[in-house]
């Protein structure tokens, strides 16, 4: 070695003698001031992760209700979604329970450190449906509360300032009451509007409340449209094959009755395009768009009760948003209802009640083509159709981790290990 590496070497063993123990005592603070859950990957080996059956997907963290501050068993989870501060690239997420919504750090993948709870607007009132979407640095928060629960504004950059003793609880940026209770939420980015589904106490009667949150603490309603008994929604900027439709916003929306579409560019005059209704429809309850816009992938959660078959996956091509057309079933191999599917890019991720994760590869959709690759089951005693286990997952986190809640599990943090650049597109 010459003597400029000899120096350099000196003068990084000075560096890191000084700073290590500033390191090492950050670190035991942090673990003083947190709730972490253990910290080890779980390999799925043979088609189990522990004892969770699994293909293709292993767990890096798993943190149960017991560590969200739950201590009943009639407190249970529900819908989550997540949030990666702009600032510091730090990665949340929003986690539902019965009687309020928790916040979780996972920029640790394998450590999730739990933050503490938003309460329900009113002590005590507990509803088994919640449900949170992000708009800038807000979470948007609503339940089937049938009372004053409204919507809740949570200012999310509060989570990377902390300083109190974890866990802490929070209070509500600013608090909307246009409505009573809300069923589902859903908010296009690009335009700042936000929809709630199944409102009460309102004029919208278990229609679609649009509410203007371009200013994210100042939330305004806008007008109500649709008819009930409405589901769930996907609302984009159009940018598909009907040109007739490019630019203008548009609404894809499940309910128990049919599927509609409507253009909501002008919010005040608000247009259906088309309806459809499928052969065994009984609640059309959620859906996502694939990148080109040309079809929506539909879950169902009731027809797989109600019709007495295994799970199906709908394919409808809206390349025509005055015709739309369905295409057909992709049939899985269990009996578990489905319930929230979200596509990123390819691949549809998807989460069936007591059979877990799924994750499909789209091949020819003109023929509903779907290619089961992967799957982490986190309610691993039946396949049944009850109503609890998986309830949703996040897939935008980037690095191939999908986040998983479970009714009475907890969240999961998966990695996704699909092998995707030697899977060619089927069909395309």
């Amino acid at each position: 070695m010459n003597q400029f590496g000899k120096r350099m070497g000196m003068i990084l063993g000075l560096v890191l003698a000084a700073v290590w123990p500033l390191w090492a005592g950050f670190t035991a603070v942090a673990q003083q001031n947190s709730v972490v859950a253990t910290a080890a990957t779980t390999t799925c080996t043979a088609g189990m992760a522990g004892i969770y059956p699994c293909q293709n997907v292993h767990m890096l963290a798993h943190l149960p209700l017991s560590e969200m501050g739950v201590t009943t068993n009639t407190v249970k989870g529900n819908d989550h979604w997540g949030w990666t501060d702009p600032e510091s690239g730090r990665d949340f997420v929003i986690f539902g329970l019965t009687d309020g919504t928790a916040f979780i750090e996972i920029t640790d993948r394998q450590n999730p450190v739990y933050l503490g709870r938003l309460p329900a607007y009113v002590a005590g009132q507990t509803s088994v449906w919640w449900d949170v979407k992000v708009y800038e640095n807000y979470a948007y928060i609503t339940a089937d509360i049938p009372s004053t629960n409204g919507l809740q504004v949570f200012d999310l950059t509060q989570l990377t300032t902390l300083t109190a003793t974890l866990p802490v609880t929070f209070t509500e940026a600013v608090h909307y009451n246009g409505f009573a209770s809300g069923h589902n939420l859903w908010i296009n980015e690009e335009t700042g509007y936000l929809y709630a589904f199944r409102t009460t106490g309102d004029a919208c009667n278990a229609g679609v409340h649009v509410i203007n949150i371009q200013n994210p603490i100042s939330p305004t309603f806008t007008t109500c449209f649709g008819d009930p008994p409405l589901s769930d929604a996907e609302c984009v900027i159009y940018n598909g094959p009907d040109a007739d439709y490019t630019g203008h916003e548009i609404c894809f929306v499940g309910s128990d009755n049919n599927v509609s579409i409507y253009d909501v560019t002008d919010k005040e005059n608000i247009t259906q395009t088309a309806t459809l209704v499928y052969p065994g429809i009984q609640r059309a309850h959620q859906g996502s768009l694939t990148a080109d816009q040309q079809y929506w992938l539909l879950t169902d959660t009731m027809d797989e009760m109600m019709n007495g078959h295994n799970t199906r996956t709908h394919v409808l091509d809206v390349s025509n948003l005055d015709q739309p057309q369905y295409v057909d079933y992709y049939e899985h191999d269990n009996t578990a209802r489905d319930h929230n599917l979200y596509i990123v890019g390819d691949w549809a991720y998807e989460t069936n009640w007591k059979a877990g994760l799924r994750v499909l590869r789209m091949g020819d959709l003109a023929n509903a083509e779907l290619h089961e690759m992967a799957h982490f089951d986190i309610a691993p005693d039946s396949d049944s159709i009850a109503m609890s286990g998986s309830w949703s997952n996040y897939p935008w986190w980037g690095d191939g981790v999908v986040t998983v809640s479970g009714t009475e599990e907890g969240l999961f943090i998966l990695q996704v290990d699909v092998p995707t650049a030697y899977l060619p597109l089927i069909g395309r």
